[in-house]
């Protein structure tokens, strides 16, 4: 019985030193510690059985800089914190990715980052609009609509129109809507008349001033306070007797870039964090 006892010891004491962790001496750099498992058994992860999370880990998505900035300063350490910015400004997109648990400076202060804060920002709606319809050809009646309804977004710039200006040239066009256009009329001055017939009688003709370029003011992302300066060519094309009209924007893409740039420069101050471009690493390599 007593030699029973020994060997059902000596087992157990066998299952505890396989079960053992190593853990490797301070001294011991590049080594990891690891669990020797019999064959047939599992490790099982019972962290969701615990009070609260062993460490942070997740990632949250933010739709305004402002957030960003918030819940980054919340959790952020200096050292061990990193955003990265992924931007390309011809396509128009931009976001960034707090790392807030990437590697520290220290050659052993390894982290494994992934525990993030994505910026993924909305575009606000005057940028989503004008945007939108740039290069779109669009029927006379509909294009005064658009500058009507979007009349608050023109911009007051020396030597372009005004919102006054733009408004009567839309209700002109709206008054003219039912004639036939007859011709161009360039003035001596610089500016640009449209002369329409009625339809119903030859000899009765309208004119309507027509700008060749305008102005508007808008800011980039949702929530945004500026508003930046866009130039914007006027186009018609004549389709029969009816005219159609078309707007095209003057390189909005370096208007995205100097809305991100201000975004970003405002987000590295606020965080005190370094803002690189690229993309990490994936949390799971």
């Amino acid at each position: 019985m007593e030699n029973l006892k020994q060997d059902v010891q000596a087992a157990l004491d066998a299952g505890a030193a396989l079960g053992e962790i190593r853990v490797p001496q301070q001294n011991e750099e590049g080594t990891v510690p690891f669990v020797v498992v019999p064959a047939g058994y599992a490790v099982k992860d019972i962290e969701k059985l615990l009070l609260h999370p062993t460490r942070k880990r997740g990632n949250v998505t933010l739709l305004d800089a402002s957030s960003f900035i918030d819940y980054t300063k919340k959790h952020a350490i200096t050292d061990t914190s990193a955003i990265y910015a992924d931007v390309d400004y011809e396509a128009g997109r931009y976001g960034l990715v707090a790392v807030l648990n990437d590697h520290g400076t220290e050659h052993d202060y390894a982290m494994w980052g992934d525990f993030r804060a994505s910026l993924t920002p909305m575009l606000s709606l005057e940028w989503k609009r004008w945007k939108g319809n740039n290069h779109k050809a669009m029927p006379q009646a509909d294009f005064a609509a658009f500058i009507e309804d979007n009349l608050g977004d023109i911009a007051t710039v020396d030597g372009m129109p005004t919102g006054s200006d733009m408004l009567n040239m839309a209700l002109a066009f709206q008054m003219n809507s039912d004639k036939r256009f007859k011709k161009v009329i360039d003035l001596q001055g610089g500016g640009t008349n449209l002369e329409f017939v009625d339809q119903a009688d030859e000899e009765t003709t309208s004119k309507m001033q027509f700008f060749k370029r305008f102005t508007i003011g808008i800011p980039v992302f949702q929530g945004a306070t500026d508003g930046y300066p866009i130039e914007a060519r006027l186009k018609f094309r004549m389709n029969g007797g009816a005219l159609s009209f078309w707007y095209e924007l003057v390189r909005p893409d370096r208007v995205f870039k100097t809305a991100v740039s201000s975004e970003i420069a405002k987000i590295k101050e606020e965080t005190g964090l370094m803002v690189l471009f690229g993309v990490p690493s994936s949390a799971k390599e």
